[in-house]
């Protein structure tokens, strides 16, 4: 399966060069979830997936448990400037779960770059992306499909070692934090910052650990840094990816930077 959000940040890239060399596991978990690309290309059985960005998991609950209503909603939504900033100014916590999942979907879709971004208040406030009125901006047969796989999933909305409390050997967690440490200055860094800290880095580091001791099979993905491979010293293994950017606003800032891949298990991957 495709995840039917986009992401900044997402690992669509990385799906056809890891997908088939993942250990077996009981129990997926991914804490921070974001478009969940390894999560649908898995479709695991058993998971457990999450995210502290509570529009996001309302997005997730409502289409498992409300797709054809999260649908209706979608079907009157048109791609224009005006609908955008109408649909963007109705996005807020205490609004109705089913529109806001719906509006939540829209301007993924039409905002630029897929990027999930709020001001002080907590409001949306990404501009409108540059797209047509022939985008599609939703699929409702795909929709449908990810509601199925929903269903068998525990959802979320908690710091990403809450996350994981409940974890078990032979279990499989997949951490993507926001990027804090790239060497691109794209812009972002500032606004990652925020949500994700280099204490934090520090906290997450110390949780795989703790989940590779407990024999729990951990992935991590982040930029490849100093700072960041010096974290993962010991039990790990770590591969360097060469990649191409996508986020910077200005494409000449859009360069090759190489991704890191911290692995509990061997990882034969280029």
């Amino acid at each position: 399966m495709k995840p039917f959000l986009k992401w900044a940040g997402g690992k669509r890239w990385l799906i056809p060069r890891l997908l088939d060399r993942l250990p077996t596991y009981n129990t997926y978990y991914e804490p921070f979830v974001g478009s969940g690309t390894l999560f649908f290309a898995l479709e695991p059985e058993h998971a457990v997936i999450s995210d502290s960005n509570p529009e996001l998991i309302n997005c997730y609950r409502c289409i498992r448990d409300h797709c054809q209503s999260v649908i209706k909603v979608l079907k009157r939504l048109h791609v224009n400037e005006d609908t955008y900033y109408r649909v963007r100014d109705k996005l807020y916590p205490k609004a109705d779960k089913i529109k806001r999942a719906a509006y939540f979907i829209y301007l993924n879709k039409t905002c630029w770059n897929g990027l999930y971004r709020v001001n002080r208040d907590g409001r949306f406030n990404v501009p409108m992306g540059k797209v047509n009125h022939t985008v599609r901006v939703f699929d409702p047969q795909q929709l449908i499909t990810a509601s199925r796989l929903l269903k068998r999933t525990r959802l979320k909305c908690c710091d990403f070692e809450n996350a994981v409390k409940e974890t078990k050997a032979g279990d499989l967690v997949y951490f993507d934090p926001p990027y804090i440490t790239t060497h691109l200055s794209n812009g972002f860094i500032k606004y990652n910052s925020k949500l994700f800290h280099h204490s934090d880095e520090l906290r997450l580091a110390t949780l795989a650990h703790y989940l590779a001791m407990k024999n729990v099979s951990v992935l991590v993905s982040n930029a490849s840094h100093p700072l960041i491979k010096q974290q993962y010293d010991g039990l790990f293994y770590k591969t360097e990816l060469l990649r191409n950017s996508l986020i910077a606003a200005d494409s000449q800032r859009r360069l090759m930077f190489k991704e890191l891949l911290v692995t509990s298990f061997p990882l034969s991957i280029k």
